[in-house]
């Protein structure tokens, strides 16, 4: 059914797998619109009690497409409108943080590789995000011009705080799983060859749990620490779209592409 994820249902918990290894399973359009589909359908599953998200080929998601980024830059350089207007590509990836926080059921993250990104903004919308510890992790927005979005501006800075989170944006540098576990930004980091074990251990517990308590559990997170989350995406949808038109952004997209050094102007 799916072209670039795989979504599987045993033992109540439904798995969704990023699978689109050759681009180290980046969050494109269309994947974002498969995955939003099979929460949507496990949303409502008797079947489904617990959420599993992962990546195939030893990644989980490295970002946003570039590609896509690059077709959007070259519109713009020749007077083009783009496919697809940089708010209505927003709003189609915030849905999809927005059904992991409403879904009335656990989700599980499971991180391996590299997790940069758009891909950092879903692992933290879910209720566990576990991580192999020498996984490569990074706020990688600036790197390409951009600033943070899909909520992770919000859900960062609440997790580490506001000078933590300006280093980690600025910077975009890299840290562990091990290091993203110690400041808080992920559940729990373990070495690769109990990663597996550790998740189906989590998904076993929270399958077979009582699932109205959880349900109740994450409404309370939700009014507790994320009642302006559709409000930040919606600020995060302006800055992105803003961005999108500087040539810092086109120059770090296409200095990606040609595997060089971007030179920013401040423009």
């Amino acid at each position: 059914m799916y072209q670039l994820i795989q979504a599987t249902v045993n033992d109540k918990a439904g798995r969704i797998l990023l699978n689109d290894p050759a681009k180290l399973n980046a969050l494109s359009q269309p994947m974002a619109a498969e995955i939003y589909e099979v929460l949507e359908r496990y949303r409502f599953d008797p079947d489904v009690r617990v959420i599993l998200l992962h990546g195939a080929g030893g990644y989980f998601c490295a970002g946003g497409d570039i590609t896509s980024m690059k077709k959007r830059v070259d519109c713009y350089a020749k007077g083009l409108p783009p496919e697809t207007e940089t708010k209505i590509n927003m709003a189609n990836f915030n849905r999809l943080v927005l059904a992991i926080r409403q879904i009335e059921k656990p989700v599980i993250c499971q991180i391996e590789g590299a997790c940069a990104g758009g891909g950092m903004s879903l692992a933290m919308a879910c209720d566990f995000s576990i991580a192999e510890e020498r996984t490569k992790m990074s706020m990688a927005f600036v790197g390409i011009g951009l600033a943070p979005d899909m909520g992770s501006s919000l859900m960062m800075s609440r997790r580490v705080g506001p000078a933590r989170a300006t280093d980690l944006f600025m910077t975009g540098r890299r840290f562990s799983g091990k290091e993203a576990a110690e400041m808080g930004i992920i559940t729990q980091a373990v070495p690769a060859n109990i990663l597996e074990e550790t998740v189906n251990k989590q998904i076993t517990r929270l399958a077979f749990g009582p699932a109205a308590a959880y349900a109740e559990i994450k409404a309370s997170i939700n009014r507790i620490f994320y009642p302006d989350l559709y409000q930040c995406m919606t600020m995060e949808a302006d800055c992105a779209h803003r961005l999108t038109h500087t040539a810092d952004h086109a120059e770090a997209v296409n200095a990606f592409l040609e595997k060089r050094q971007p030179i920013f102007q401040g423009k």
